[in-house]
């Protein structure tokens, strides 16, 4: 009796609401709505340059408004870029009708949509286009620079002639928050792997002054209060603290040397740089160190010397150890030297001369001698010991070791000099008169399968005569063998007084 119930209320139902729709046909009034007909001057794909300007006027017609009264509606433009975790999301660039900015979003390629909504009806119009970013200061050169008596980054920047363009100021012509104060230290490029912290950085561009050390976005430049390298520290960090040195080693590792410490940081393994490695845990004490880190960077053997500067001797860290050990002489037999020299060290770098080699020039310091010790960091063979017998090398003030050759390179004044530890023999190799050189070394490049020349010499150079951060220059010359002179193979100027350099690698 039940069933037959439901069944009848079914057909009824059924029936009513056949007839109801019947009856409604024909009972609603249609509005055209009121559509984007066209819109001009916005291309299907939208080139622009990274810190540059981009405009975009377009010319819109509705159908419903034919004089196009603006004050009706809101524009929104936005893009779909990456989200810094893997995925992705929706980012504005403008909240206008035209689209008038500078360019800050990373190299690529990127959907984006212009959105109109009418306000009254909340219709929204999508139009959707393909915007190409692409950015002309990509690689270079990095120079930190003194400007004026200021910190100041300046770039050479590789454009697509495969030269290179001037770029002063870079942090503010790129629109950077970051404003540096002091004296120009170091400016440092390594692959450091996804770094821990809020801005996901996989690779570290550092600027450092004696005010402080800190990354920047190595694609954008740009900075937030969470790149600087405190927050790449545990525990106590000394006040006033900031690198002079940060070095890479094989993979993502690094070294780090501020205020007479080393430290140690390895991603891949979770340590960070915190407690100091330069500890003896024999002897249970610490010492200072030099600013020097001297082992090769391209092999994962992690053996690594360091020169304590508070015993006068050399010492050794491997691996990701959490501490350092001192190094043993060897038998008197093939003993040239002894590791705990005594001696007060100048300079200190690894080469590849002779498979690979520690060169370091050392001072007695109750005389004005000068000497060279040349060890091998791994097995502790020493190759080479003697006083330097070198033109005016006293008053030396920058040193550089060409690694294809073992000549080291000096400068007295404007002048650069090499000498040949095998003959003994000085030669003069440049002399720039009134300028004064305020950068030497032969550059290591992380990536020597791309980029070759280890054997350049790099001089930065400035005018005495000019103080208005456009008199310092840079010469960059090839050491060929034999003694021969030094060719110079590019030469560029109008940038401040360089301090420090790197290479942005790509």
């Amino acid at each position: 009796m039940t069933l037959k119930i439901y069944r009848s209320f079914l057909f009824v139902s059924f029936f009513l609401t056949l007839f109801s729709c019947k009856k409604d046909l024909g009972n609603y009034d249609y509005t055209e709505l009121n559509a984007l007909e066209k819109i001009n001057g916005l291309p299907a794909e939208v080139s622009a340059v990274y810190g540059k300007s981009l405009k975009i006027t377009p010319e819109l017609k509705f159908t419903k408004d034919p004089n196009f009264d603006e004050s009706k509606y809101s524009f929104e433009w936005i893009y779909i870029g990456p989200n810094g975790l893997g995925g992705l999301k929706l980012f504005s660039l403008a909240k206008t009708r035209n689209l008038d900015i500078i360019m800050q979003i990373v190299a690529g390629n990127y959907t984006a949509y212009y959105n109109i909504t009418e306000q009254a009806t909340g219709v929204k119009y999508s139009t959707k286009f393909n915007l190409k970013v692409v950015n002309e200061i990509n690689e270079g050169w990095i120079m930190m620079n003194e400007a004026n008596g200021k910190a100041r980054v300046d770039m050479l920047s590789l454009n697509t002639n495969n030269d290179f363009d001037l770029i002063i100021d870079l942090l503010a012509t790129t629109g950077s928050d970051l404003k540096l104060e002091g004296k120009p230290v170091m400016t440092y490029t390594y692959n450091t792997g996804v770094l821990v912290g809020p801005d996901a950085i996989s690779y570290g561009l550092y600027f450092g002054t004696d005010q402080g050390t800190t990354k920047v976005d190595p694609n954008s430049f740009k900075w937030t209060k969470t790149m600087s390298l405190s927050y790449e520290m545990y525990g106590d960090i000394p006040a006033g603290f900031y690198a002079d040195v940060i070095r890479r080693q094989l993979g993502s590792a690094a070294y780090m040397i501020g205020k007479g410490n080393a430290y140690y940081y390895e991603r891949a393994v979770n340590v960070y740089y915190s407690t100091p490695i330069n500890y003896i845990t024999a002897e249970k004490k610490g010492f200072e160190i030099e600013p020097f880190v001297a082992g090769d960077q391209s092999t994962a053997i992690g053996i690594n010397i360091f020169y304590d500067k508070t015993n006068r001797r050399f010492v050794r860290h491997s691996g990701s150890a959490a501490t350092s050990t001192t190094i043993p002489d060897p038998d008197a037999a093939q003993k040239l030297f002894s590791f705990n020299t005594g001696m007060d060290l100048l300079y200190m770098r690894w080469v590849s001369f002779n498979g690979g080699e520690v060169f370091s020039i050392l001072k007695d310091p109750s005389s004005s001698k000068r000497y060279l010790a040349r060890f091998n960091p791994v097995n502790n063979a020493q190759s080479y010991y003697s006083e330097i017998l070198a033109t005016d090398f006293s008053n030396a003030e920058f040193y550089a070791i060409n690694p294809e050759f073992g000549y080291i390179f000096y400068t007295v004044g404007s002048k650069i000099y090499q000498y040949d530890m095998v003959y003994k023999t000085t030669k003069l190799m440049a002399d720039f008169g009134s300028k004064k050189i305020s950068y030497f070394n032969f550059y290591e490049f992380k990536s020597t399968t791309k980029y070759t020349g280890s054997n350049k010499l790099m001089v930065g150079l400035y005018d005495t005569g000019v103080s208005n951060g456009t008199e310092g220059s840079l010469n960059i010359y090839t050491v060929p063998g034999l003694n021969g002179n030094i060719i110079l193979d590019k030469s560029y100027s109008g940038f401040g007084r360089i301090k420090s350099l790197t290479y942005r690698e790509r």
